[in-house]
């Protein structure tokens, strides 16, 4: 029996200083055989209706009253509430999938190097400059040699804000052999997941 995950769209709404913001969570493309990557999408506005309007990319006015347009007042602090809610939301996606950010706001550049700022304590993200771009793959990533011989299930960290560089990157998941009808001790595991990460 194979075991299909279901990736669906998510979204979460939060406010600052009174304003309405939203992050949009979207399967966009397989990257990879059985892996996706994920758009990211965070807008400002007055409503619920028009941040949908938004995304969607609707034709009317209330979509076209936010595109490109900066409509807030915060500032950066609504930018910082959205790092926080993307960092927390990137664990609902699958282990080897990805989350993409992408800079089309009305001043592209400007929200890049925000975006950039913002991630300089987290070397795991992939930027692209030219396509002013950021990309993060789940732990573990689609080429890890630890998928050949063990199935995995994700986890979220302890700190699920920090990066996932180092040790902290066999923090996001769990491992368990791929042979269920042979039961290995912990040490027996460890061993098998030694020599597989030390041939990889």
């Amino acid at each position: 029996m194979s075991y299909r995950v279901c990736r669906k769209f998510t979204s979460s709404t939060f406010t600052v200083e009174g304003q309405l913001c939203k992050i949009f969570f979207e399967p966009l493309a397989q990257y990879e055989k059985g892996f996706w990557v994920w758009n990211v999408g965070f807008a400002i506005g007055k409503s619920n209706r028009q941040l949908n309007d938004w995304y969607w990319k609707r034709k009317n006015k209330r979509r076209r009253s936010i595109e490109n347009h900066f409509p807030g007042r915060s500032g950066m602090k609504a930018v910082l509430r959205a790092r926080e809610k993307v960092f927390r939301l990137r664990w609902l996606i699958e282990p080897g999938d990805a989350i993409l950010l992408d800079c089309t706001s009305g001043n592209p550049d400007k929200q890049f190097r925000a975006w950039c700022r913002l991630c300089k304590d987290h070397p795991e993200w992939v930027i692209d400059p030219i396509k002013r771009e950021l990309l993060w793959y789940r732990p573990p990533y689609a080429n890890d040699p630890v998928r050949e011989s063990f199935n995995i299930t994700g986890v979220v960290p302890e700190d699920p804000l920090a990066n996932t560089v180092g040790e902290r990157y066999f923090d996001c998941f769990r491992v368990q052999p791929k042979v269920q009808d042979i039961d290995l001790s912990t040490d027996q595991t460890l061993g098998q997941l030694l020599q597989v990460l030390m041939n990889g």
